[in-house]
């Protein structure tokens, strides 16, 4: 049976011959020439040249260099780490120091003050460390107490943290006077002086707003007595007048004026009240009361008579008063001039402020100290029976 041809024969002959058919773009390779390929435009593109096989092989020198240098610098970088965390180990930990980071400092001078104190064996590997682990711009200022030979987990988790600056307290007593304020300030704060603290709270004081109270005269009332912390380096006389104005705007922010506005005194009078209250009243229960005589009297146009505004106007404070201290000249002496005195005599407390604003509905017009050793005193509603008490007060201190 006759078979189709399938070609088979025309490939024998192309591979004997060297022949292709027509239109396969046949072309006869010849040794030692350089190879052509067409690019569909009819152009030959030379290969293999020796000109392009210099290019190629440099390409390849220029890459295996690159491989090399990338894997010698982390051999070094991962040696230089490795080195570090060597100087690390486990020791035996020393007694403690104190290292002062300041604002700004670099980790190389944070490194070196560190193996200055011990703290660190080699600075430059706790800086190579630390810089690896990504702490090198973190670390915080402060006033740091490391011990020799510190840990490394703990060393930079307390610089991570920080410290806060040292402070003092400074611990200002209800009805302290201005004067006193100051001598306590400037005892417990180096930086503040006794005179620089009286100069911006009596003479030229921050501005303050208090309804009745005339701006730029005495802050007198308004220097709120409580424990304050301070920086004893950085601390300044304005700026602790100023702590005391806000820790007074808080705290003045609870009392309520309600029952006080009704009987026409401003937020001045009643701090005047209080500051007379806090001179006077040694038992808290009797806050309201002696602020109830002291309404009482100013509604029946009575002098005060309140013997904390003589000791007020003569500077210091005396356990008995004379008869010629009574007499003093002074706009403070309330057994010579009727109302109140013309600025509060001490710095109030809360609890002083709300009584002044808020006396209890007593009609008492007199007390007298009760002389027992309690501090406590009686109250009486008429002369006669102040006159009673009197003796009986001084009964008791005999």
């Amino acid at each position: 049976m006759a078979r189709e041809p399938d070609g088979s024969g025309s490939r024998e002959r192309e591979a004997f011959t060297g022949q292709r058919p027509p239109g396969q773009g046949w072309q006869r390779y010849e040794p030692g020439a350089p190879a052509a390929t067409d690019d569909g435009l009819g152009i030959e593109r030379r290969r293999g040249t020796r000109e392009g096989d210099g290019r190629g092989r440099r390409r390849r020198r220029g890459r295996l260099f690159g491989y090399l240098l990338i894997a010698v610098f982390a051999l070094v970088i991962g040696g230089g780490v490795g080195y570090a965390r060597a100087y690390f180990s486990d020791g035996q930990i020393g007694g403690t120091v104190t290292v002062v980071v300041n604002e700004g400092s670099s980790l190389r001078t944070i490194a070196a003050q560190l193996e200055a104190k011990g703290v660190v064996k080699h600075a430059r590997a706790f800086e190579i460390r630390a810089d690896a682990d990504g702490y090198a711009t973190r670390f915080m200022p402060g006033s740091y107490s490391f011990h020799v030979n510190e840990p490394y987990p703990a060393l930079v988790a307390k610089l991570l943290k920080g410290t806060r600056p040292p402070t003092v307290k400074v611990s200002i007593p209800e009805g302290t006077t201005l004067r006193q304020a100051a001598a306590i300030v400037s005892s417990d704060v180096s930086a503040i002086s006794s005179r620089n603290y009286t100069k911006v709270a009596r003479d030229d004081p921050p501005p303050f707003d208090l309804q009745g109270y005339k701006k730029g005269t005495t802050l007198e009332g308004m220097l709120f007595p409580a424990t304050y912390d301070v920086s004893p380096k950085k601390a300044t006389a304005r700026g602790f007048v100023q702590d005391q104005l806000d820790a007074f705007d808080a705290n003045f922010a609870k009392v309520d004026m309600r029952k006080a506005r009704a009987a026409n005194l401003t937020e001045y009078d009643v701090v005047t009240i209080a500051s007379m209250i806090d001179r006077e009243a040694l038992v808290p229960a009797e806050r309201a009361v002696v602020a109830a005589v002291i309404w009482n009297r100013l509604r029946k146009h009575m002098l005060l008579q309140i013997d904390a505004t003589i000791q007020y106007a003569l500077g210091k404070t005396k356990p008995v008063l004379t008869y010629n201290d009574l007499k003093i000249d002074s706009p403070y002496n309330t057994y010579k001039h009727f109302g109140l005195p013309p600025t509060p005599i001490s710095n109030p407390g809360l609890a002083a402020l709300q009584a002044a604003a808020n006396p209890t509905s007593d009609k008492y017009l007199y007390y007298v100290a009760r002389n027992d050793g309690t501090g406590r005193h009686y109250f009486s509603t008429n002369y006669e029976q102040f006159l009673v008490d009197k003796a009986k007060a001084q009964a008791n201190g005999q």
